[in-house]
């Protein structure tokens, strides 16, 4: 009996693995892990209700329509629409978005997709458009100069100890600051790989603020040291981010004398600041607009947008 039911099991997991190839190649990642980040791609924030409730609601606002296939199957269909397969040479949802904002605005706010549609329907025709999001990023991408939709795209590595500009968006100080608090910054100018941008100028990127030492007496100096977490790539990948020597020996030559250590990194600014750093008695605040250097912490393959004229 007992043999009778394992031959049983294994024919049941047999036949839903060549039914449904796709969910076998991503049985790592669960349905509802799939539908909440999609959500949060979307909307910023995973939904509530059902499964298909939700999975209607994403293909509705997606698609314009809601298609007849499997609930696995529409998962992971969007899913890979959304997130995009280096094997498909074509470029993801999030790629798109990011050069149309690139394109338009030189920046990427990083904010749900949804909203940055939205944003930029406003910028240009002065109110946000109806339809499926997907029709109303190609029409978006027609007036970024991508007039048959399509971003030529190429798998590349971004090599570690790769060395480029931030420039803080979010004000810092030992006055207000406390260990934990989120840093947010972005890339300072465009960085490539060949001719494949991987980083835009504007990428967003988060930090956090490791220590905060208050200035203490006999002169003592107060101090803020950060960890730079990552910056999200032209595809929305997570770089991983460091301040070594690299990136300091860059920012020093760069500020020279006009240069403010601040936790173990030289941090740039406004003329007439001390690299950017305002020093009151002795406290240290960081207002936004200052700039400093760091660096890939590791290989990062991504995805890529080719260099156009």
């Amino acid at each position: 009996m007992k043999k009778q039911l394992a031959s049983f099991l294994l024919t049941i997991i047999f036949c839903f693995t060549m039914v449904v190839p796709g969910f076998a190649a991503d049985m790592n990642i669960p349905v509802a892990d799939k539908i909440s980040a999609m959500e949060k791609i979307l909307y910023g924030t995973e939904q509530s209700g059902s499964l298909i409730q939700r999975m209607d609601s994403l293909e509705d606002d997606v698609y314009g329509t809601l298609t007849s296939d499997s609930i696995l199957a529409r998962v992971d269909n969007m899913y890979d629409y959304l997130e995009g397969t280096p094997e498909s040479g074509e470029a993801s949802f999030a790629t798109k978005l990011n050069v149309v904002e690139w394109r338009l605005n030189e920046s990427m706010s990083g904010d749900p997709a949804k909203n940055r549609i939205e944003a930029q329907e406003k910028f240009l025709y002065g109110q946000t458009q109806s339809g499926a999001l997907s029709g109303r990023l190609e029409e978006l991408l027609k007036l970024a100069s991508y007039t048959d939709g399509v971003v030529p795209v190429q798998q590349v590595t971004l090599p570690k100890d790769s060395v480029f500009k931030i420039v803080f968006t979010s004000e810092m100080s030992t006055k207000m600051s406390r260990q934990g608090d989120k840093v947010n910054f972005k890339a300072g100018d465009n960085l490539y790989v060949n001719d494949v941008l991987v980083l835009p100028k504007g990428a967003t990127g988060i930090g956090e603020v490791k220590k905060v030492v208050q200035p203490g007496i006999f002169g003592k100096d107060g101090r803020i040291d950060i960890t730079f977490t990552h910056i999200y790539g032209v595809d929305g990948t997570k770089i991983p981010l460091t301040v070594g020597e690299l990136a300091k020996q860059k920012a020093e030559s760069i500020a020279g004398a006009a240069g403010a250590a601040i936790g173990g990194m030289i941090v740039l600014g406004p003329v007439g600041v001390i690299g950017g750093a305002f020093v009151k008695g002795n406290s240290v605040t960081i207002p936004v607009g200052c700039e400093t250097y760091v660096q890939t912490s590791e290989d990062v393959s991504l995805q890529g947008v080719v260099y156009q004229e």
